[in-house]
C-alpha cells in the first residue's frame, strides 16, 4: 500500500475535487478524513466510491456528513481494502450533492459557527414572530438553550443540515441567538414520523473571502462592455462543483490526459473566484447557471482544457446573463468585475 499518495485540507483543496481527480485514474484505496475528534473513511474501487463510514453513520450518510467538515484534512492510501460496498450511485451525482452541501454550509456557518452551539429564542412570552415558515415556527418552540444544534437534529429526527438551515434563517431574522453553554429548560418535543425533507436552498450569496490568494489569471480574457447579442449559453455536464478558493498543496499521480495537477488546481480555484464574483453581482435566480458553467469548466480542466476552459466559463457567465434578460448596467458591472479578476496577479 502506498501511504499518503494524496493529502491536503478541506479549506485548501475541497475533497470532492480531489476524489474526482483520483477517480479519473481508476484508483482503488481509502480516503482517511479527520476533523478534530471526528473521523471518516471513504473507499474507492477502480475509481468508484463504494463505501463510507464515520463514527456515527455509514454509506451515503457518512459520506455526506463529511461535507460539514470544512476544516478537516484527508490522506488517500492506495490499495485494496476488502470492504462490502454500500454506495451504488455514480460518482458524479454524489460528488455534486456533496459540493452543494459544502456550499450551503459555508453560508450557514457564518452564523451557525459550530454544531455544538445552543440556540435560544429571543422572543418575548406570547410574542408571535413574523416571516417564518411552519417548520421554523416549530423549531422556535423548542430552542430553549437546552439542546445544541446537533442534538436538535437528533431529537427532531431531521438531517443536521436541514436544522442548521432553519436556524440560520431564524438567526438572520433576529429570532434566536446562539450560546456556547447549555441553559434554559428541557423542552417537550413531539417527534413526528420521519419524512424526507425537501431541499431548502439558501438564497444568500457567499461573500467573497478576504484572504483568497491571487493566482495567476489566464490572460487575454475578452468581454463585451454592453449587453448586445451573445451566442447561446453553454450547456453543462453533471460533475461536482469546485468549491474552494485556494489551490491544494497535494501530490497527485493521475494518468494522462490531464495537465499538471498543481496547475489544474490553480485553474480550478480560479473558476471558484469567477463563481463567487458572478454570484455577488447577479440575482439569486442566476446562481444555478453559474454553478453549471463552473461544473463544465471543471470537467474541461480534467480533460486537459487548460486556461481556455477558465476563459470560456467567464464568457459563458456573461453570455448567459444577457440571454436571461439581465439589465444592461448589471451586465456591464459583471463584465467589469470579471475583467478585474483576469487582470489580477
Amino acid at each position: 500500500m502506498s501511504q499518503g499518495l494524496i493529502q491536503g485540507s478541506m479549506r485548501e483543496a475541497p475533497l470532492p475535487d480531489i476524489i474526482q481527480l483520483v477517480s479519473q485514474g481508476s484508483k482503488t484505496g481509502c480516503f482517511n478524513v479527520v476533523d478534530d475528534s471526528r473521523r471518516a473513511k471513504i473507499y474507492l474501487k477502480d475509481g468508484r466510491i463504494v463505501h463510507a463510514v464515520s463514527s456515527t453513520a455509514e454509506g451515503l450518510d457518512a459520506f455526506y456528513e463529511v461535507a460539514l467538515w470544512l476544516d478537516g484534512s484527508y490522506t488517500f492510501e492506495e490499495g485494496d481494502q476488502n470492504i462490502s460496498p454500500t454506495i451504488t450511485k455514480p460518482n458524479a451525482s454524489i460528488l455534486m450533492e456533496m459540493g452543494r452541501r459544502m456550499d450551503e454550509w459555508r453560508v450557514i456557518s457564518q452564523k451557525i459557527t459550530s454544531l455544538d452551539l445552543y440556540p435560544i429564542s429571543t422572543l418575548l412570552p406570547g410574542e408571535t414572530p413574523s416571516g417564518v415558515n411552519p417548520r421554523e415556527a416549530k423549531l422556535l418552540g423548542i430552542v430553549t438553550g437546552w439542546y445544541s444544534v446537533a442534538e436538535l437534529a437528533e431529537v427532531t429526527q431531521k438531517p443536521v443540515l436541514t436544522v442548521a438551515k432553519d436556524l440560520y434563517g431564524l438567526a438572520m431574522a433576529g429570532h434566536i441567538t446562539l450560546k456556547g453553554v447549555r441553559s434554559g429548560r428541557r423542552p417537550a418535543i413531539d417527534v413526528p414520523a420521519s419524512q424526507p425533507e425537501p431541499a431548502m436552498p439558501v438564497t444568500q450569496s457567499v461573500p467573497a473571502p478576504e484572504d483568497v490568494p491571487k493566482h495567476d489569471a489566464p490572460q487575454g480574457f475578452p468581454l463585451a462592455e454592453d449587453s448586445g447579442a451573445f451566442p447561446s449559453s453553454i450547456a453543462s455536464k453533471h460533475v461536482p462543483d469546485a468549491s474552494a478558493p485556494h489551490h491544494p498543496t497535494v501530490s497527485v499521480t493521475v494518468p494522462a490526459p490531464v495537465m499538471d495537477p498543481v496547475r489544474m488546481a490553480k485553474y480550478t480555484a480560479f473558476t471558484q473566484r469567477i463563481s463567487v464574483t458572478a454570484k455577488q453581482v447577479l440575482p439569486v435566480e442566476h446562481h444555478e447557471m453559474v454553478n453549471r458553467l463552473q461544473a463544465k469548466a471543471t470537467q474541461s480542466l480534467l480533460s486537459g482544457g487548460g486556461p481556455d476552459a477558465v476563459k470560456e466559463m467567464a464568457l459563458g457567465v456573461s453570455r448567459s446573463a444577457v440571454d436571461a434578460g439581465a439589465d444592461a448596467e448589471l451586465v456591464k458591472s459583471l463584465n467589469a468585475q470579471l475583467k478585474a479578476l483576469f487582470a489580477s496577479k
